[in-house]
């Protein structure tokens, strides 16, 4: 008797962990829509607009504004791979300013009395992305940011891949020093802030001549 009632039982267990996997495999897909995609690598943005709404902002002294405050990190999703995620997260958040205008400010986001409207200048845009997008945060001054004791991340030796996230640093026309800060995303593109405001441009002409070194963030 025993017996019978644990062969009935089984089919039942079974049936009830495999309701449990459903669900729990749904919520997931609801939640981050696999790792790669646009849902996965945007999921908190709508949470991280609105973390320091309730805050004012420090009154400027100058035309740049206010400094940018951290954010949090951000948590990878379950299952997914954390570098590839971080990197592609790091694309997914330069990627969603396309189109802000190039000016000389700390945060996107700030507007000045002076009609300048809102905007980021190439080293505030990629201190920025790392900032929102991952919680690293780190100089906007593009020759700090460059080198030196405040620069993030490695400094890659030369001839070392270039991954995507990594930070590509360009060169004054005579190469008398560091000048523009953009990020790499593939070897025939790159995202940054320049004349024309947040693009993706090609990987070519005066960003590869004039290239000095990369740093890299994630790794």
């Amino acid at each position: 008797m025993r017996r019978q009632n644990r062969v009935r039982f089984f089919p039942v267990l079974i049936l009830l962990l495999v309701y449990l996997l459903v669900i729990d495999l749904g919520h997931g897909r609801k939640a981050y829509c696999g790792c790669y995609d646009e849902a996965s690598l945007t999921y908190d943005f709508p949470q991280r607009d609105r973390l320091f709404e309730s805050l004012e902002q420090v009154s400027p002294k100058s035309k740049w504004g206010p400094h940018a405050r951290r954010y949090p990190p951000v948590e990878v999703p379950p299952g997914c791979d954390p570098v590839k995620w971080l990197r592609l997260r790091a694309i997914a958040t330069a990627k969603r300013y396309i189109g802000l205008p190039y000016s000389h400010h700390h945060v996107p986001d700030w507007q000045p009395g002076t009609g300048a409207g809102s905007g980021l200048d190439c080293s505030n845009f990629t201190a920025w992305v790392f900032n929102y997008g991952l919680g690293i945060k780190f100089t906007g001054n593009i020759h700090k940011q460059s080198d030196g004791p405040l620069a993030p991340g490695r400094r890659l030796p030369e001839g070392e891949s270039l991954k995507p996230g990594d930070l590509l640093f360009i060169m004054k026309r005579d190469r008398s020093q560091v000048s523009h800060v953009v990020i790499f995303i593939d070897d025939f593109h790159i995202i940054d802030d320049t004349g024309g405001g947040v693009q993706i441009r090609p990987f070519a002409g005066w960003y590869k001549t004039r290239f000095s070194h990369a740093r890299r963030i994630i790794e």
